[in-house]
């Protein structure tokens, strides 16, 4: 079963060598720990951040990048910054890539297996 590793990059963790790095860039989350939470307007908390993130991938656009992240990070180990004991946004891409049921974020016809057009 895949899992979650904690490093700055794929070569500074303990990850195998088909590991993803999803701290920044594409799988990254544009949501960040201590900026102003859009519920409370106080800092987001980690789970914040990750609830947010998830939340990206329940509209139409978001279900079609679900599929494709789902189906290009199937079967590999994922890599963040974030501690292991701390909720985290990879974590919810192992999910989407690896245990979730497809009906729970795919509607087909919303879009091609590339993406979004």
């Amino acid at each position: 079963m895949p899992a979650r590793y904690c490093g700055t990059s794929v070569r500074r963790s303990p990850a195998p060598g088909r590991a993803v790095f999803v701290g920044r860039g594409l799988y990254g989350n544009p949501f960040r720990i201590g900026d102003p939470s859009p519920a409370s307007g106080g800092p987001m908390t980690a789970q914040e951040a990750v609830d947010l993130y998830e939340a990206i991938f329940t509209g139409p656009i978001g279900r079609c990048y679900a599929r494709t992240f789902a189906r290009t990070l199937h079967g590999r180990d994922l890599v963040c910054t974030c501690p292991l004991d701390a909720p985290c946004h990879a974590d919810f891409l192992l999910q989407l890539a690896n245990l979730m049921p497809a009906r729970r974020f795919f509607d087909r016809g919303l879009c091609s297996s590339e993406g979004p057009s």
